[in-house]
C-alpha cells in the first residue's frame, strides 16, 4: 500500500511493502510520498557495501536514517557520523553526504522529507519478489545514475567515500 492518500491508518506487516532491488540493496517502501500527502516517505533498506552511494546532494528533500541492525558511517558536510544499531543520523537538504556500510548487511529505516525519493529508488530498481537479488548488486554507474538522479533533484558531486579515500579494494 504505497499510493493514494489515506483517510485512516494502515498496516504493512514484516516482509510486505513495495520492495525493489535497487541502489545496491533491497528497498521496501513502507510509506510513499503520495500516502503522506507528499510530506514524507519511509523506506526499509537492507544494504551491503555494494550499496555505498557516491557523494551527492539532495536539492528537494532532507534525509534521515535510523539503523536497525548493522552500522553505517556517514560524511555529512564536514561531519563524520558513525551510526550503529539504535542510532539516528540526519542530512539536511543541500548538504553533500555519502556513507559506507561498516557491517554487512545493515538494515535501516530511511526517511525522506518531503516524499519523492522512493520513486527515484523504484525507477532504478527491479521488483523484489524474494529475498535473493536477481543479479549482483551495485549502485549504477554515472551514465545511468546521473540522469535519473538529476530528474529527482539529486546532484552527484563525487565518487563513493571508499573510492575517494583510495580504499576501493578493501
Amino acid at each position: 500500500m504505497t499510493s493514494g492518500e489515506h483517510s485512516s491508518g494502515y498496516l504493512i506487516a514484516p516482509g510486505e511493502g513495495d520492495a525493489v532491488w535497487t541502489l545496491g540493496g533491497r528497498f521496501a517502501t513502507l510509506m510513499a510520498g503520495e500516502t503522506s500527502g507528499g510530506h514524507a516517505a519511509l523506506i526499509e533498506a537492507v544494504v551491503g557495501r555494494a550499496g555505498e552511494p557516491p557523494l551527492h546532494i539532495h536539492h528537494r528533500e532532507h534525509e534521515a536514517w535510523f539503523v536497525l541492525e548493522g552500522q553505517l558511517s556517514f560524511q555529512v558536510g564536514d561531519a563524520t557520523l558513525v551510526v550503529g544499531a539504535g542510532s539516528f543520523a540526519f542530512a539536511p537538504m543541500g548538504i553533500p553526504h555519502a556513507f559506507t556500510v561498516d557491517v554487512e548487511p545493515t538494515r535501516v529505516l530511511l526517511l525522506a522529507m518531503p516524499g519523492g525519493f522512493e520513486r527515484f529508488a523504484q525507477e532504478l530498481g527491479v521488483p523484489a519478489t524474494t529475498d535473493e537479488p536477481l543479479e549482483p548488486l551495485a549502485v549504477p554507474g554515472p551514465e545511468v545514475l546521473g540522469p535519473v538522479a538529476e530528474r529527482y533533484g539529486i546532484e552527484v558531486i563525487g565518487p563513493p567515500l571508499r573510492i575517494a579515500r583510495g580504499e576501493e579494494g578493501t
